[in-house]
């Protein structure tokens, strides 16, 4: 099991708690919604989606996250600032759970915030993201807004290795965060690729263990696109988008952005498998304080 050389942080965001030590806090599930070939989205630019369907695939999240004592967190995908605002008001209006407020760029994503503050959503909303390349008119901004909770996202041509990655966090984007006021920090460190998904996994722990903030990563785009994996049809297809997942759960991560929201049933039951193993440890080993809700209470 994992030790850290820095205390490590527990970000809550209405009733989810991101972060901690392995097996502290059950890890958050990220599904997405209104990406690009989601069924349910019928006009990226005026917001308008098929309603039914997207109750239904939120409803069926919520149902495996709340069986298996998992936490979840939704990530709303637009490309225009309106139709961004709409979309997460629906989804807020479906579940309680935070959102990643997940714009292609600042004139969507800043816009969208502004936009959730005026309709009282501001709380549950986490920006996606602040990176290399966030302006100081942004940050000054997002500061205005009075936004909370931020991912940010250590991507960049000149930092690929976990080093690398470190540095652009403690020198640019850690500095940001601080001149835009964001309380709540979650780290996302940028898959380039499937195979170099080990580099997210040296980065995550290096993270937490230099700066105690919770790190997780996103392999979905890589996995769901991978060839091989559809060979031998859907049943391992599924195995091979769970396996993957569970690694990234062992990195440790505190959040996973597992891809669309539907394969719920695919991945969280195997990372609920990992993190009540995780739970159990620290509760009967290390002899140390776990989450009241936990899969170690739910899935054993």
């Amino acid at each position: 099991m994992l030790n850290f050389e820095t205390e490590q942080k527990v970000v809550q965001i209405g009733k989810t708690r991101i972060g901690g030590n392995p097996g502290q806090n059950p890890i958050a599930m990220i599904g997405t919604v209104f990406y690009a070939s989601h069924a349910a989205l019928l006009n990226e630019k005026t917001g308008d989606i098929d309603k039914p369907l997207v109750e239904l695939e939120l409803n069926e999240y919520t149902e495996i996250i709340e069986e298996t004592k998992m936490q979840g967190i939704i990530d709303v995908v637009g490309a225009y600032p309106d139709a961004l605002i709409k979309e997460c008001e629906f989804v807020a209006d479906i579940v309680d759970y935070p959102f990643l407020v997940d714009g292609l760029n600042d004139s969507s994503r800043i816009p969208a915030m502004e936009g959730l503050k005026e309709i009282g959503l501001l709380d549950r909303a986490i920006l996606n993201s602040i990176d290399d390349a966030t302006t100081e008119d942004s940050l000054e901004k997002l500061k205005n807004i009075g936004v909370q909770n931020a991912v940010l996202l250590t991507f960049g041509t000149r930092y690929i290795f976990p080093k690398q990655k470190l540095k652009l966090l403690e020198e640019t984007l850690i500095p940001k965060a601080r001149k835009a006021n964001i309380e709540n920090i979650l780290v996302d460190s940028a898959v380039l690729d499937l195979p170099s998904i080990g580099i997210n996994f040296e980065t995550s722990y290096l993270v937490k263990n230099k700066f105690g903030l919770p790190a997780g990563f996103a392999p979905s785009n890589s996995i769901y696109g991978w060839d091989y994996g559809k060979k031998y049809g859907e049943v391992a297809r599924c195995g091979s988008i769970a396996s993957i997942m569970a690694y990234c759960a062992s990195a440790p991560s505190d959040f996973i952005l597992f891809g669309p929201v539907k394969f719920a049933k695919c991945v969280v039951p195997a990372v609920a498998l990992i993190s009540g193993v995780n739970s159990y440890y620290r509760k009967r080993i290390l002899r140390k304080e776990i989450s009241e809700n936990t899969p170690l209470n739910a899935i054993f």
